[in-house]
């Protein structure tokens, strides 16, 4: 119980003042689901209708996650329901990863230089990088895409190894001519380099920490991924050409 609630507890009470996401509480839940089975093994074992009860709750259980995981039950059995199908969030990451990985190749090769991935928000830099076939790590503890540079902790992401990051300079290493940060001996190894910015949506320009951060910034895709004739995913894909940090 002490696993579960004081988790319950906290984001009931921010749920109050916010609107909460689905998947805020779950972690208490397998404190509960312990103290469920703590709960109900001996009494279900007394009881023969007790047993009959859990046994049709656990077979509507399995019937609805089935229906849940697969809505094309419903299209093939007649019905529309599936036009609403909330499950399309979890589909078509890995065909688009594969767009973007393939883009992402045929432009390395026209312009003879290895590129890094930018992606514009946490859940598709995630999941790009889950998907990458060649995942391509620029170091130790990168990830093989990164989120949009900002001086704002806003998740995980920011507590990883970043683009923008500088490191100290190995003894003996020549300083590029156009370097101008000198304090600490410290270095970004990704200025001049070039990057893929992944986004949601097709939308007229980038977000103004890429157009501020790279010398130009051109739209060279947009990936599109259907389901039964419906758009599901839908990226659009810069090239942003010589990265410079941004100033403080």
């Amino acid at each position: 119980m002490w696993f579960g609630l004081p988790v319950f507890a906290f984001y009931l009470l921010l749920s109050i003042n916010k609107s909460a996401a689905p998947n805020w509480d779950g972690l208490a839940f397998f404190g509960f689901g312990l103290l469920a089975i703590y709960f109900w093994w001996k009494r279900v074992e007394a009881s023969v209708s007790l047993q009959l009860c859990a046994g049709v709750a656990l077979l509507i259980g399995l019937v609805m996650s089935v229906i849940a995981l697969n809505t094309d039950l419903l299209r093939t059995a007649g019905y529309e329901l599936w036009r609403g199908d909330q499950t399309d969030r979890m589909r078509g990451w890995k065909s688009a990863t594969g767009a973007v990985e393939k883009l992402r190749n045929d432009l390395e090769a026209k312009l003879g230089e290895k590129l890094f991935l930018i992606a514009d928000a946490r859940d598709r830099a995630s999941e790009i990088s889950f998907y990458l076939r060649d995942k391509r790590p620029e170091g130790p503890g990168h990830p093989p895409v990164y989120i949009v540079e900002s001086q704002d902790l806003v998740n995980q992401f920011s507590f990883w190894p970043r683009y923008d990051e500088f490191v100290e300079l190995k003894p003996g290493t020549p300083r590029p001519e156009d370097e101008v940060y000198t304090e600490e001996n410290g270095i970004n190894p990704f200025v001049g380099r070039n990057a893929l910015f992944i986004r949601q949506g097709e939308k007229g320009h980038a977000p103004h920490n890429i157009r501020s951060a790279f010398q130009s910034v051109e739209p060279v895709a947009t990936i599109e991924v259907q389901r039964y004739g419906r758009p599901i995913r839908k990226w659009q894909v810069f090239l942003c050409r010589d990265y410079r940090t941004l100033p403080l």
